[in-house]
């Protein structure tokens, strides 16, 4: 038979079983006073189990909807839909649906607006526990985050370490500098020009004043530039910084896909020559609480 739309409501349990009921009330009303006054009892009984079972039986549809994690809240088949990427952000993650292809796209547009007739590109030679040195090169996106990669440019080709109490600097830089921190499954920290435990960090000195400061921000510190690269693999340079607008010297160099970096660091360059030593170091050096318990400096630095 083909399925019509009924207009009468819908009957709950408890109706459905006071309409069960009526005819054998109506039978106990003709019977005697006596047996009548014996059967009550059961049916009122018969009536209050219905409206428990409907009572429980709606605070089951409830916990369901919610999504309280009661069993089978993941759906039928989920782990399927998880090993095929399937199944939405309750399954896949936060990022389930991120394009990396298309971010990798806008990467290039971005490193594209390069002026060739300029060298986009610096060096950092970094020596493992006092081993000979590997050269790692970084492409700048100089044209789209030009203030950004200003700074570590500058960073790379003038001064070295200085003390944090030494208020007569005038010059510092990324050589001599450590590698104060390595993320295995994120990247690698380095770029701390003061104390070389990733605590402290100043922008060059050409590029900051008490009066370009932002509000807030602390002495030595850049705004955030614009965040046009994404964290789209291995080998992407992006500022470490302590908050809003308080960019210094320290960087990363990622070693997976991050995209919990996104909108939060500002993504400046990409590793293009030298990826196997990050790399190596990662896998090969041994770490307490994220710090290498071997000196990994940079030994050398510049522009090339």
């Amino acid at each position: 038979p083909e399925h019509t739309l009924s207009t009468k409501p819908k009957m709950n349990s408890t109706t459905a079983a006071a309409r069960a009921a009526a005819p054998l009330l109506g039978r106990l009303v003709r019977q005697s006073a006596g047996s009548t006054a014996a059967l009550l009892p059961a049916v009122t009984s018969s009536s209050l189990s219905a409206d428990a079972a409907a009572a429980a039986n709606q605070q089951q549809q409830q916990q369901h909807s919610l999504a309280t994690g009661a069993k089978g809240a993941r759906g039928h088949g989920w782990y399927k839909k998880y090993r095929e990427n399937r199944g939405g952000r309750h399954l896949q993650g936060r990022w389930h649906d991120r394009d990396v292809d298309k971010l990798n796209a806008i990467n290039d547009r971005a490193f594209a607006l390069n002026d060739s007739s300029k060298s986009s590109k610096t060096y950092l030679d970094l020596s493992v526990g006092g081993a000979e040195p590997g050269r790692i090169v970084i492409e700048l996106a100089s044209a789209a985050l030009p203030v950004t990669c200003e700074n570590f440019v500058k960073l790379c080709s003038d001064g070295g370490v200085v003390d944090a109490s030494d208020r007569t600097a005038e010059n510092w830089g990324y050589k001599g500098t450590n590698v104060h921190k390595i993320e295995k499954a994120v990247g690698i920290c380095m770029g701390d020009v003061l104390g070389q435990n990733g605590n402290g960090g100043r922008c060059h000195p050409s590029l900051w004043t008490p009066q370009s400061n932002h509000p807030h921000a602390g002495a030595y510190t850049i705004a955030d530039e614009a965040h046009v690269i994404s964290h789209t693999g291995p080998g992407i340079v992006t500022m470490l910084s302590t908050g809003v607008h308080e960019n210094d010297s320290r960087f990363m160099i990622t070693t997976s896909n991050a995209p919990q970096l996104d909108g939060r660091f500002v993504a400046f360059g990409r590793v293009t020559e030298g990826l196997d030593i990050i790399e190596d170091t990662v896998a090969n050096v041994f770490t307490k609480r994220g710090r290498p318990t071997v000196d990994i400096e940079v030994v050398g630095c510049g522009l090339l």
